[in-house]
């Protein structure tokens, strides 16, 4: 139960995020309204929020962090584990209950980039592709975490692309669901 309430933390962390994201959009929103449809600027919008959410929790806090104190951003001491599924064969030192909760938001946490980011980019509609984008995109993270003295961990790197991966079924799902829907072409950016 401590298990989900935590993660329910973090969800709602995101969900205040993206309110906020929502109103510092509105401009460009009323800008854009004529030349690209409602629907579709959600699908920008919700990648946006997803990338930024992701860097906040991993890396943008750390680093904000280091500056309000003062202290260095690039970390002398650097933790890095190469050795794959060691979050299953060892203890980690925060306790078995963070261990489970870091685990399943490390998944939890790129399953909706993953949901959004073949909507908006229609060349990453396959699911190798998809796949692949998202490794790139954890391994960037756990690059930019070694140097600022977080730990980069190759479990992490596993877990965000497993995540990306069961976002893109969810896409895929949605895709066969509403895929004569008015609004999922505009949402995917297809023309009507």
């Amino acid at each position: 139960m401590v298990i989900i309430q935590e993660i329910l933390g973090y969800f709602l962390i995101g969900i205040i995020g993206m309110a906020i994201l929502a109103v510092c959009y509105l401009p460009i929103y009323f800008i854009l309204r004529k030349r690209i449809p409602l629907s579709r600027q959600i699908a920008y919008f919700l990648l946006g929020v997803c990338v930024l959410v992701i860097c906040a929790a991993t890396f943008l806090g750390w680093i904000v962090a280091c500056v309000l104190d003062g202290r260095s951003v690039l970390a002398a001491e650097r933790s890095l584990n190469l050795i794959p599924f060691q979050f299953i064969t060892e203890t980690w030192a925060m306790g078995a209950r963070k261990q489970i909760t870091q685990t399943i938001a490390n998944v939890v946490m790129f399953l909706p980039l993953g949901s959004v980011f073949p909507a908006v980019f229609k060349k990453a509609r396959m699911f190798w592709k998809t796949a692949a984008y998202m490794m790139l995109f954890s391994f960037f993270i756990e690059f930019v975490q070694y140097f600022i003295g977080r730990s980069a961990d190759i479990d992490d790197l596993m877990l965000n692309t497993l995540g990306g991966m069961l976002g893109f079924l969810v896409f895929y799902v949605f895709s066969k669901i509403f895929k004569d829907k008015k609004f999922w072409k505009k949402f995917n950016g297809m023309s009507l």
